[in-house]
């Protein structure tokens, strides 16, 4: 088949189901999504057509959402991750749902009217054609939908492109574990049903490198792939009646219908797996900043808790700060720094090896963990610092993607750029950055006892996660001494 007449069939099925009664109101429905790891809570919490037992994980779970940031739902359906993003981006931030399904835009659109959801949005089009901005988006997630593109590399790239410097991907999908028999490749009703459609691990993991993406992890969640057949029109009342009183029974589904069909030719476990699928877009390096100066690289060591694997971003429950520590660590990585991480069920030997390491936990055990080293220094003991923390510790320089604040000196009697929060650039209403300005940045504009705005300093918006170099370091690598500092930047015009 075309990929045209690919994405024919998958248009027409899934908008079947969407114009179809399939909601949050069946208990298969509702099982279908608890299979693959949404609680109850979250299904309350939803419009009740915002679920159709469509999904294969919870990437809103690991996306490490923060307040304010920009989270894109790729092949978003009825808006059952768009909704759940939304809440944790919060009025500040932004949930936008993409689906080149009309029917599954239309019925999001009225599960966002039903709860009066203010900040989302939803876009008819293509995962490989998206209608977005460069480099405006902090996190893209999806849901069981990669595996039905028919060129993931190009919608990979469209990806990239989209993301801003440091985004990051977080996908729940269907992978291959071997190949799939034959009569099923060419299974129109397969490819459907996510299975023919889907490429091996190391298929996923190649083309994501080839995209330009980094830290590339594509893991087995171990879920059960039969549990789509929960919500076909034999569903799960056939087999316990699981739907009676708690809701009615399934209607026809062309999609779980020919899925439960595909499940009885062959076992989808043997063949495919559920996967978590984590990337980075790598941060941008800025030439002008190496021009000034090359700052002392260090050396962070993390000494974890017992973990399954060496990042901990496996098996059935993540904590969804492990995803977010792991993308800090990457981002120490491009800016130079040399990282380790042990992990004490694979690697014990490391803290045995440190003498402080091996001290506290001989006294505290496990409860002190994860510790955090710089240049051999503890630094942060029992929880994983921000990377504002590492920024700090390790006295990472970072500079604004764009704005006056990169550029000439301009007028130093004025305060200096802020960074705005949406697009991070200068807002352009103050002074700019000379290379030979020796500036304080420790703690927000300006320090205490600044009287004129000639000695004011530009603020740097907590939420870009640029650290402050201490007022000594910048005046030691500053073209001149720091002078009295009877203000923030000690008489000289500051950025």
């Amino acid at each position: 088949m075309s990929s045209e007449s690919i994405l024919d069939a998958v248009q027409d099925q899934y908008g079947a189901v969407a114009r179809s009664k399939l909601s949050n109101d069946s208990a298969a429905v509702r099982s279908v999504a608890r299979a693959f790891g949404y609680s109850t809570d979250d299904l309350a919490s939803l419009p009740s057509q915002a679920n159709m037992g469509l999904s294969c994980g919870t990437p809103v779970a690991l996306a490490g959402l923060q307040e304010g940031d920009v989270v894109v739902d790729l092949g978003c359906g009825g808006g059952l991750d768009v909704f759940l993003a939304a809440k944790r981006v919060g009025p500040t931030g932004k949930a936008i749902g993409i689906d080149m399904t009309p029917d599954m835009i239309e019925r999001a659109k009225a599960g966002a009217a039903q709860v009066g959801a203010t900040n989302v949005e939803f876009h008819l089009a293509r995962i490989d054609q998206l209608p977005l901005r460069d480099a405006s988006v902090d996190c893209i997630i999806s849901n069981c939908v990669i595996n039905l593109v028919p060129d993931k590399a190009a919608a990979f790239r469209e990806i990239l492109r989209v993301l801003k410097p440091g985004g990051r991907l977080v996908v729940s999908d269907i992978a291959l574990k071997r190949p799939l028999p034959t009569e099923v490749v060419h299974d129109v009703q397969a490819y459907v049903g996510c299975i023919a459609g889907a490429i091996q691990t190391s298929e996923y993991e190649r083309l994501l490198h080839e995209a330009g993406f980094e830290s590339v992890v594509v893991q087995d969640t171990g879920a059960n792939l039969n549990a789509y057949a929960q919500a076909g029109s034999e569903g799960c009342c056939s087999s316990g009646g699981c739907c009676s009183a708690d809701g009615p029974m399934p209607e026809p589904s062309p999609v779980h219908d020919g899925m439960a069909a595909i499940l009885k030719r062959f076992d989808a476990n043997t063949y495919a797996a559920s996967v978590r699928v984590h990337a980075l877009k790598p941060t941008v390096e800025f030439p002008f900043l190496n021009q000034k100066q090359e700052p002392a690289m260090k050396t962070i060591r993390v000494y974890d808790k017992p973990m399954c694997c060496s990042t901990g971003v496996c098996g059935p429950e993540v904590d969804p700060v492990l995803p977010r520590f792991a993308a800090d660590l990457q981002w120490l990585k491009l800016q130079g720094h040399q990282v380790e991480r042990f992990n004490l069920a694979q690697q014990p030997a490391a803290f045995i090896q440190n003498p402080e390491v091996h001290h506290l936990l001989a006294m505290r055990g496990t409860n002190c963990l994860p510790l955090i080293t710089v240049d051999g220094q503890i630094v942060s003991q029992r929880s994983y610092p921000s990377r504002e923390e590492l920024t700090r510790w390790t006295g990472t320089i970072t500079a604004a993607k764009k704005g006056c604040c990169g550029g000439p000196a301009k007028d130093a009697s004025k305060a200096c750029c802020a960074l705005d929060e949406q697009s991070q650039a200068s807002t352009g209403t103050g002074c700019c950055c000379t290379e030979s300005d020796t500036a304080s940045m420790q703690g927000g504009c300006c320090d205490q006892g600044v009287e004129t705005a000639s000695d004011a300093c530009r603020a740097v918006d907590v939420r870009t996660q640029r650290g402050y170099p201490s007022r000594d370091r910048m005046a030691t690598e500053a073209s001149g001494p720091a002078g009295e500092r009877s203000g923030c930047c000690g008489g000289r015009a500051c950025c």
